[in-house]
């Protein structure tokens, strides 16, 4: 049974949110599109029927200066697609006060071009009859963006990607990588490097992994880095973050990080958590 695609028609008052909004859904998998005339947003939703876009998102607002046709679409919207799909229109709004502060905040010029209060107070009076017509109406006045956003994916019952941690091995002496999130000093294990007959595998070679497994220390270092990469990977997906890098690094990137760095992300690989693993300095 193929899907219905799903698409969500945002517009509000400028400063609310828009834009964030649409950003999170683009980082959700949706199709975005920002600032589309409302004539052309028929085309846009029958492009769905006959392509493999099946989640798409779409701002249109009062920078196309033309409320009346503005409000006609909110109000016929659903009549417009040709094939079956699920339409959600969303409404996003503001104190005055705190538009007129975040427009302080990026000293950008409101689309009207009137005097900021003048601007803000005819578009809330264009906008209203819109909002009626809205099934999803959010005030973000006193939201901070990652509230904001969770409670939008809350409203509509769907689940915000999970925080992909991304791990990487490295040697300091090559450099801490420098897309790291978190950094991790494992030089205290004791280091295969001084052992000739492990000089040139690598901690991906059994010799090197029965011996640093010989160690209560590696099996302790194992545990919480991959106990708080858990932790953190929780935390932060409520935020709607959507990667995370965890440097782990010894002297020259080959032994000990290399083991740390894949036994962890084993561990949460198995427990069906989004990982990846880079071994930058192994060939080194």
């Amino acid at each position: 049974m193929q899907t219905k695609p799903t698409v969500f028609i945002i517009t509000g008052l400028s400063g609310a949110g828009k834009t964030l909004l649409l950003q999170s859904l683009e980082d959700e998998g949706y199709y975005t599109v920002d600032n589309i005339p409302p004539h052309l947003i028929e085309h846009f939703l029958n492009i769905l029927c006959t392509s493999n876009v099946k989640k798409l998102a779409i701002v249109s607002d009062i920078r196309w200066k033309n409320p009346d046709k503005l409000n006609e679409l909110f109000k016929n919207v659903e009549s417009l697609a040709k094939c079956n799909m699920e339409i959600h229109k969303v409404f996003l709004k503001a104190d005055k006060s705190e538009l007129i502060n975040r427009y302080k905040k990026t000293r950008r010029t409101h689309p009207l071009g009137l005097s900021l209060e003048n601007a803000i107070d005819e578009e809330m009076k264009v906008m209203s009859e819109i909002e009626s017509s809205c099934d999803i109406v959010i005030d973000t006045s006193s939201t901070e963006p990652t509230e904001f956003k969770k409670r939008f994916f809350q409203m509509i019952k769907e689940d915000m990607k999970k925080l992909k941690l991304n791990f990487i091995s490295f040697g300091f002496k090559n450099g801490i990588p420098q897309i790291s999130d978190y950094v991790f000093d494992v030089r205290y294990l004791p280091n295969p490097f001084y052992f000739p007959e492990m000089y040139e595998l690598t901690g991906l070679d059994l010799k090197v992994i029965e011996f640093l497994e010989k160690f209560k220390e590696t099996h302790e270092t194992v545990e919480k880095i991959a106990n708080l990469a858990k932790f953190i990977q929780d935390k932060y997906s409520e935020s709607g973050r959507i990667e995370a890098y965890f440097c782990i690094g010894c002297t020259g990137g080959q032994h000990r990080s290399v083991y740390v760095a894949q036994k962890v992300y084993e561990i949460l690989k198995n427990e069906g958590r989004e990982v990846s693993i880079d071994h930058r300095d192994i060939e080194r």
